[in-house]
């Protein structure tokens, strides 16, 4: 059987899993946010610029551009340096929205920024350029000291999500590897005894609840014990009476020599070995006993024309008709279970055929009997029905190759014993 990842370790790996998206898409999110702070002060100061400009030469006409430290400020787009207007263009750029292009690690400024400022109905073109050689280096400490933060934060918060999960995983698992344990190791001794504590009311009441079905179970299999045997001495003793007077009346019709008599005490002398032995096989079949059932020399052709002649009776005002077709061989098996599967299929047969045939046809081990039911009988066809659970679980017990088949008008029964002499 495959084994696959235990109950534990996946809700650990799911947690894991989500905890460390959610660590790591925060941690960007941050990131972004940072940068988008830097980007608004970078805004902020170029706006302050443009309106510096703007008070400096409100006399003159047409204004000119100027530069105030790396700021270049101009009224006019053919104003701004080359590399400005080649990173951008004049018919993206919208105002009062900052645009921001970054360079390779060769160009002197790594970033170029430009915003476009509407100030009193005059436009204003502000672009900026900034590296790591151009910021200050307080600004240049304060951004790694932010980022430094940010890594360890993350850091700090995956591991801290990842030992809570682990020590959770750990409280949870124990008391339910407890569970499982006892579980286990619960017997019928153990059944009366109060359920230990595994520590949250939900384990509790699954403990309580599995200690409360098995006790159901023991008491109903211990009530079925005690029905059994009381059966088991309740059928033996009646049983006992009949083997009793069966014998009587043998010695009785010995004396008298009344061949009528002689053949009712025989088919009452059959009866009752077959409740012996039904009886016996039941309780063998309940118990599920290792040992095997009484075995003898039995002659398989007898065996069904005697359950055949005791169940003719069965037949009475029926048009149907029996065949027969046996030939003498001897078997070494359990000739009660042979006459209780044999008896249960005749009889299901005989019952279940209102106008018809059944045929009977025994070659050496191989048993077939084949009902078939005429098509203007107004009777329901049953089958075999009644008795095939008990001939299924016997001959499956026993090994003995048993097939039911229905066809069109009825059912062929195909029993096969052990070919042992």
């Amino acid at each position: 059987m495959k084994r696959g990842l235990s109950l534990k370790w996946l809700v650990v790996i799911v947690f894991l899993v989500q905890g460390l998206i959610l660590v790591v898409g925060y941690s960007f999110l941050t990131a972004h946010y940072l940068i988008q702070g830097m980007d608004n002060m970078v805004t902020s100061n170029m706006e302050q610029v443009a309106h510096h400009y703007l008070e400096e030469t409100a006399n003159e006409v047409p204004k000119k551009p100027k530069q105030y430290h790396n700021y270049i400020v101009t009224t006019q787009w053919s104003a701004l340096p080359e590399e400005i207007k080649t990173l951008f263009k004049q018919s993206e750029i919208t105002p009062n929205k900052l645009f921001k292009a970054h360079l390779s690690e060769e160009s002197p400024p790594r970033v170029k920024f430009l915003f476009h400022a509407i100030i009193h109905d005059q436009k204003v073109y502000v672009s900026y350029g900034m590296s790591r050689s151009t910021a200050s280096a307080l600004t240049i400490k304060n951004i790694t000291n932010d980022f430094q933060t940010l890594i360890m934060i993350s850091v700090l918060s995956a591991l801290s999500l990842a030992l809570v999960i682990l020590l959770l995983s750990w409280r949870l698992g124990r008391p339910i590897t407890r569970l499982g344990q006892w579980a286990r190791t619960l017997a019928s001794e153990k059944l009366n005894q109060p359920t230990p504590n595994f520590n949250y009311p939900e384990l509790n009441a699954f403990a309580e609840l599995i200690r409360s079905n098995l006790k159901a179970v023991q008491e109903t299999t211990e009530r079925e014990q005690h029905f059994l045997r009381h059966t088991s001495h309740e059928l033996r003793t009646p049983i006992t009476t009949i083997r009793s007077n069966v014998e009587l009346l043998k010695k009785l019709d010995a004396k008298s020599n009344q061949r009528h008599q002689q053949l009712a005490i025989e088919r009452i002398d059959r009866a009752s070995l077959t409740m012996k032995h039904l009886t016996e096989i039941l309780l063998w079949l309940h118990h599920d006993r290792a040992e095997q059932l009484p075995m003898k020399e039995c002659q398989l052709n007898d065996v069904i024309q005697h359950l055949v002649d005791d169940m003719r009776y069965l037949l009475a005002s029926k048009k149907v008709t029996v065949t027969i077709e046996t030939k003498p061989y001897t078997l070494y098996l359990s000739e009660a279970a042979a006459r209780i599967v044999l008896g249960n299929l005749i009889r299901n047969a005989f019952q279940h055929t209102w106008e018809g045939n059944v045929n009977i046809i025994q070659e050496k081990n191989t048993v077939k009997i084949i009902n078939e039911q005429h098509a203007n009988s107004e009777q329901e066809d049953l089958g075999f029905g009644l008795g095939l659970q008990l001939t299924e679980r016997l001959c499956q017990r026993l090994a003995w190759h048993y097939q039911n088949e229905q066809q069109a008008m009825g059912h062929s029964v195909t029993l096969v014993f052990p070919d042992t002499k």
